[in-house]
């Protein structure tokens, strides 16, 4: 198989306050807007989405076991402004120096688990 992009779909009982989140916080694009889901550019063919959990495909109940990594050129910036936005679920930047990078994790809305990372390694920059 071939793929041509990629999606993941995180779903919300309080839809408008995890859009603003996307759009105010992590400062993503909307590509697409059905009413129900707004679907957000990361990068490349890489899709971040959320959905009126009353409005989903799926049924869901659970939240946990999905981190959402975003890899940034800046994590000093990244982590300053996440820091404003959520002081009381992030995490130090924490260097792993195994994996060539530095990344910092926080709670985002209704208790996602987020990551945002930069590659120090050129090899997995070009990667990722």
């Amino acid at each position: 198989m071939k793929f041509s992009s990629m999606m993941t779909f995180l779903y919300f009982d309080q839809f408008e306050s995890a859009t603003d989140f996307f759009e105010s916080v992590l400062e993503l694009e909307m590509v697409f807007d059905p009413g129900w889901a707004r679907v957000y550019q990361t990068s490349g063919g890489a899709f971040l989405g959320a959905v009126d959990r009353s409005k989903g495909s799926v049924e869901t109940e659970y939240k946990g076991g999905t981190l959402i990594s975003l890899t940034v050129d800046d994590l000093e910036a990244s982590f300053e402004k996440i820091k404003s936005y959520t002081p009381n679920t992030i995490t130090e930047i924490k260097h792993f120096e195994d994996l060539g990078l530095k990344s910092f994790f926080f709670k985002g809305p209704e208790g996602y688990d987020f990551e945002i990372q930069m590659f120090l390694n050129d090899t997995l920059k070009l990667i990722f």
